[in-house]
């Protein structure tokens, strides 16, 4: 087995362990499981504290970054940088599992769940709860920016570290949709499940056919700057 095609087996089975994950959580808030309803009044219990006006609208500011408008639109101005450098392979791969996997699918799922969201919001939202589009659009745009990063560097402590600020920057994502009481835990946590589930799938398709999309590519005059390490 090459070393390309067993770092993509280990990332199909990390995107099979979330993706678990995440039906389990679908299944418990589908069926109003009681371990969903301690789980979330476990972690609101934690976050919802010290609420005051100053705090509320710093937060309110930073969940901003995690939000579809916010995501679609960083996502189109890294697309088009891709565009500009001739970086075509790396422009579908990196845009279609933010669009698709951080953007449309929880939209989608969201729908057919129609979860209600809390009723003591401290900001206005509308649509409904389940599975946060917030978390899961954030765990995917900042995860794959991670993936990017850590695929450009060689060194494992500065691919820990990205992916460490990665998390990190999530997880203030997901505890901003909860403290402004727009989200119940169980929907962030499902949220980066989804999230990451679209990251590892699509980094692991892109392992296993980047090439072959390049060497399409460039068979049809398209001057692609991927190349496969």
């Amino acid at each position: 087995m090459t070393e390309t095609r067993k770092n993509a087996r280990i990332l199909f089975v990390l995107s099979a362990i979330t993706a678990i994950g995440f039906i389990v959580m679908l299944i418990g808030v589908t069926t109003n499981a009681s371990f969903i309803q301690q789980f979330d009044t476990y972690w609101i219990d934690i976050i919802r504290v010290h609420i005051t006006a100053s705090k509320t609208d710093f937060i309110a500011f930073i969940t901003k970054f995690g939000g579809v408008p916010a995501v679609v639109m960083m996502s189109v101005v890294l697309l088009l940088v891709f565009l500009f450098l001739k970086r075509y392979t790396i422009a579908i791969w990196f845009t279609s599992v933010v669009l698709i996997g951080g953007a449309l699918l929880p939209w989608i799922i969201k729908q057919l769940v129609a979860r209600p969201r809390p009723s003591d919001m401290l900001v206005a939202q509308g649509g409904y709860s389940f599975p946060s589009g917030h978390a899961t659009g954030s765990t995917a745009f900042y995860g794959m920016i991670a993936a990017l990063l850590i695929i450009a560097c060689s060194k494992m402590w500065q691919r820990l570290a990205i992916g460490l600020v990665a998390l990190l920057i999530i997880l203030t994502i997901m505890y901003t949709r909860v403290y402004l009481g727009v989200h119940y835990p169980s929907d962030v946590t499902a949220g980066f499940l989804l999230g990451s589930t679209a990251v590892f799938s699509g980094s692991a398709l892109f392992l296993l056919y980047s090439q072959k999309c390049h060497n399409y590519l460039i068979a049809h005059n398209w001057k692609d700057n991927y190349r496969q390490k």
